[in-house]
């Protein structure tokens, strides 16, 4: 069965002023769902011989699909259907001219011992879509694949008794060569992820991940290589850099399988890990993978810890908690800037290996850049007790873990950064009548292994910075029949180089023509990379609800038990969606991921700015009654800036230190002690 897409989507109405959130009802958002802590991850099967060199013949035929006002096409069926085990991201690769390649967990033998396993792959050529695959692109069987550009080319990765990674000069066409094999002597690692970066990506990154089985558990590790020569010489593969999987209050063996993501422009490449009993944080260097520095994007609850052990119970954190529900994805912008967006909700450890959680606790999906600064001065958005309106919210949360981080706390977080580095979006009121409808919840596991409401986003930026976030999110208004639970649909909510966010209450639904109205969509990701306001998004459509590969008696809607075609579309969102235009783009603030320490300051208080381009900018500082005690100028270079400014001669007390660059300013709080 094929899907055309004929009608155009609406567009949806810009956000103005504070947004007007829905409320969810109390009977489902004191909904909850109890489930055993994960076991064993599923592992790859397979039989390939370590090593093998091979070539391999393109299969693709170029003919296009339907085009509308909305480009979509289906670019590949398959049956099988577990495209992650919990983020989903480095599926597109685009380039300049326009073109992009696809590709997916493809077998469409319809034997669930899935024989035909593999990349499924597709290309765009700049104007029409290739044919959907009739077999997969690697030799042997196997299964979650990652592509990235590569020059003019493209590299490929995926899993089977090991990882494999390929590569062909030509994107689109031409025959793929085994560039490496990290099998047996490295472990088997399995679930890759690949990025290039550097001049005419002569650098090409890998993040991976294996487990060995220790008793009843697994120990688990993210692991990393880099090619500085395009692939043909490799470093060893060693611990993900600054990312502790094994000592105690660190990360404790928390990250596996497909819990990161990775983004690289220029010289910048960065890695982000997420998972619902850890914070998210990702790695970032700024030289190619030489050097690393760590951020923190939302921190673990409990001070000075960066991950949950399950085998801490019941000395450990038994209050609700607060996580990434799994899903998040990232991008970096021409000017260095970092992109996140990730999922949230809220969950408690109920016993030693069960936890419970809340699907519709009114959680969405979270948007965060690196240009957010909090009150403390630093980056991370703070839980609570790190801002000045709690205080005055006791009801937002209390001592300890439980109700941390409620949504009105977030809200009020977004509103005082003006929602420009910070927002939360997701909550769909389809029917508009100011609350959540899901009063068919009862029973239903919506969590596909991601847990949210709003789940599995994609974040992309553009060469003109603009911003696009894909997500998949339960339909209050299409509802399965046969099963009685509302099916999900992708959404997509924009933001503009300056800032202002649009279609952000309900996004520009990707799921309301005719033709999609019975299917479920789900999981939904995007290419790291846009291009003059246009981004690809794919996505995977199903008649069926649940994932067949998850099938037991804990999963009544898995797919009813049988296996089924999967669609997978990719679709082409464009400015005239989203409301703005590109043709009167302003000037672009040179000034990146800026910071000031040590705070407090005693003597010197260093500003660390991340310049894209040469600038003049101006440093004024301010008392907290408004009195500017300070002023400076100086030329920024590209790169990393270090100015200082003398805070001896300064009272005790609290200061704000503005710089400001081609029109563009950020305002940071310090203290001088």
């Amino acid at each position: 069965m094929k899907k055309v897409l004929f009608t155009a989507v609406a567009m949806a109405v810009a956000m103005t002023g504070i947004a007007q959130r829905p409320v969810v009802k109390n009977e489902a958002k004191n909904f909850s769902l109890t489930a055993e802590k994960p076991s064993a991850l599923r592992q790859i099967d397979g039989s390939a011989a370590q090593g093998i060199q091979f070539n391999m013949p393109e299969h693709m035929v170029r003919a296009s699909r339907a085009t509308s006002e909305l480009e979509e096409y289906q670019v590949m069926t398959t049956n099988y259907d577990l495209q992650s085990n919990s983020a989903i991201g480095n599926r597109i690769a685009t380039w300049a001219d326009g073109s992009a390649s696809f590709v997916a967990t493809w077998d469409n033998s319809g034997n669930s011992a899935w024989p035909d396993r593999g990349t499924g792959y597709n290309f765009y050529d700049g104007s029409s879509m290739g044919s959907e695959p009739d077999a997969r692109q690697e030799p042997i069987k196997s299964g979650w694949p990652s592509i990235a550009a590569c020059g003019d080319g493209e590299v490929l990765a995926s899993h089977a008794t090991g990882v494999n990674l390929y590569y062909r000069p030509q994107k689109g066409e031409g025959e793929w060569t085994l560039l490496k094999n990290w099998g047996a002597d490295y472990g088997s690692p399995t679930w890759p992820r690949v990025i290039c970066s550097g001049p005419n990506d002569e650098y090409i990154h890998v993040v991976m991940c294996k487990q060995i089985q220790i008793g009843d558990g697994y120990d688990n590790h993210v692991y990393y290589s880099r090619s500085t020569d395009r692939g043909q010489t490799w470093s060893e593969m060693i611990d993900l850099p600054l990312i502790d999987n094994t000592a105690d209050g660190e990360y404790r063996n928390q990250f596996s399988a497909d819990d990161y993501v990775m983004a690289a422009n220029g010289n910048n490449v960065a890695i982000l890990l997420g998972a619902y009993t850890a914070e998210v944080v990702y790695i970032i260097s700024h030289d190619n993978g030489a050097t690393w520095e760590k951020q923190v994007v939302l921190p673990w609850a409990e001070e000075g810890a960066h991950a949950h052990e399950f085998d801490d119970f019941p000395t450990g954190c038994t209050d609700t908690l607060v996580a990434s529900d799994n899903s998040h994805s990232i991008a970096i912008d021409n000017n260095g800037t970092v992109h996140v967006a990730f999922g949230l909700f809220r969950w408690m450890q109920t016993e030693a290996d069960r936890y419970t959680y809340w699907p519709a606790y009114r959680f969405g999906i979270v948007y965060w850049n690196s240009n957010y600064t909090n009150e403390q001065g630093g980056h991370e958005i703070p839980l609570y007790g790190n801002f000045s309106q709690d205080a005055e919210h006791p009801e937002w949360g209390w001592s300890g873990t439980g109700e941390s981080f409620q949504i009105e706390r977030l809200e009020a977080l977004c509103e005082a950064d003006g929602r420009m580095n910070l927002n939360v979006f997701g909550y769909v009121d389809e029917n508009g009548n100011g609350e959540m409808d899901y009063e068919n919840s009862t029973g239903a596991t919506w969590h596909y292994r991601s847990l949210g409401l709003a789940t599995m986003p994609g974040v992309s930026v553009d060469n003109l910075g603009n911003v696009a976030v894909v997500f998949s999110a339960w339909s209050e208004t299409r509802v399965n029949s046969e099963t009685g639970f509302s099916f999900r649909s992708a959404y997509v909510s924009f933001r503009d180089h300056t800032g202002t966010w649009y279609a952000d209450e309900k996004g520009i639904n990707l799921s309301e023509d005719f033709m999609h109205q019975y299917s479920e969509v789900y999981p939904t990701t995007i290419a790291p990379m846009g291009q003059d306001g246009s981004f690809w998004v794919l996505y995977s459509e199903d008649e069926a609800q649940g994932l067949y590969l998850d099938i037991n008696d804990s999963y009544p809607n898995s797919n009813g038990g049988n296996i089924t075609d999967n669609y997978f579309f990719a679709v082409k969102v464009t400015p005239e969606m989203a409301g703005w235009g590109t043709n009167e783009q302003e000037a672009v603030n040179p000034m990146t991921n800026v910071r000031v320490y040590p705070n407090p300051a005693t003597d010197k208080l260093n500003i660390e700015v991340n310049a894209s381009q040469a600038s003049t900018m101006s440093i004024n500082v301010f008392n907290i009654m408004g009195q500017k005690v300070m002023e400076d100028n100086i030329s920024l270079t590209t790169g990393i800036n270090r100015p200082a400014i003398n805070t001896a001669e300064l009272s005790s007390g609290i200061y704000f230190v503005t710089v400001k660059a081609n029109g563009f300013e950020n305002t940071l709080k310090f203290i001088v002690k």
